[in-house]
């Protein structure tokens, strides 16, 4: 009984395809099918029953689902006992937001590499709302994103980090030097925005509805690089996590503006599905994450 085939058979028995699970887990539909009836021949007895479309789980199959998962953890922990970390091989798949990728993840992967050499790392770039539901579905270890602090019985954070999102412009913007500018004349700017179903965008519209006005936007774009550039026509505002527009601030490219609003702060966090066992290669890329966004400001630790 290996961890592969009951992995896959906690995927198929998630989303009742094998044709979807095989998609999902880069496999030929043919592996799946193999993995799955060894794994029933290993135990005795049949763990899917097709009805239409779907592969539904026999009833000895939902009595062994909560066992595959404990193995599956136990079988992780056996593989790490004694082992030194460059002869550990696995692989850690990690959901994240685009604006952390660039700010923070893609600088602590060489570290991580360097520690754990055998380790593939399958990152996944998405919204937030698509990386929490991948994660319930075990098709990824971590997710870092930024919201509200996450409040859901099923995940646990792991790291969490406040975090301001401001009104930034380009640096020969009209309200580049003024002092406590009224939010009602941002409003009525026009905004270069991040993707709808992000949490800027919708504080941004609860501002707005707390004003009772309603605000401009040119252009609505899922990429803060892209959103960087289109600020530099000198007119457009954006409202987006301070730390995504770090070196374009310090070289003085953008700058934040002073909105006579108290600060808008959110949170960056690492999430894990509360079932899933910590493994020692997930605990240092939250250190590594830890070090180089300390908390209060000090100089990034060495890693």
């Amino acid at each position: 009984m290996d961890i592969q085939s009951l992995e896959t058979f906690l995927q198929v028995a998630d989303i009742e395809n094998f044709t979807k699970a095989a998609e999902m887990m880069n496999y030929a539909q043919s592996t799946v099918t193999m993995q799955i009836k060894r794994l029933e021949q290993e135990l005795g007895f049949p763990l899917f029953e097709r009805i239409g479309r779907k592969n539904y789980l026999t009833a000895a199959g939902k009595s062994f689902l909560p066992q595959a998962a404990e193995i599956i953890r136990i079988l992780q922990r056996v593989q790490t006992l004694n082992a030194e970390p460059a002869e550990i091989k696995a692989t850690l798949r990690i959901g994240v937001l685009e604006s952390l990728m660039f700010s923070t993840v893609l600088h602590i992967i060489p570290y991580f590499s360097e520690r754990y050499p055998n380790i593939d790392i399958m990152l996944k770039i998405g919204q937030a709302s698509e990386l929490m539901s991948l994660l319930k579905q075990n098709q990824l270890d971590l997710i870092y994103i930024s919201n509200t602090a996450i409040q859901d019985s099923v995940l646990n954070c792991c790291y969490k980090k406040p975090e301001e999102i401001i009104f930034v412009a380009d640096a020969e913007h009209a309200f580049s030097k003024r002092k406590s500018i009224p939010i009602g004349e941002v409003l009525h700017c026009p905004f270069i925005v991040a993707e709808p179903t992000g949490r800027c965008f919708g504080r941004l519209q609860e501002i707005a509805a707390e004003q009772n006005a309603s605000f401009r936007h040119a252009v609505i774009v899922d990429n803060i690089r892209a959103i960087a550039e289109l600020l530099k026509d000198g007119q457009s505002i954006s409202f987006l996590p301070a730390y995504s527009l770090k070196k374009q601030l310090q070289k003085k490219e953008l700058v934040k503006l002073d909105v006579d609003l108290p600060p808008q702060i959110y949170y960056s966090q690492i999430l894990c599905h509360n079932e899933k066992w910590m493994a020692p290669y997930m605990e240092y890329f939250i250190d590594l994450i830890r070090k180089e966004r300390p908390e209060h400001g000090s100089t990034n630790a060495d890693v």
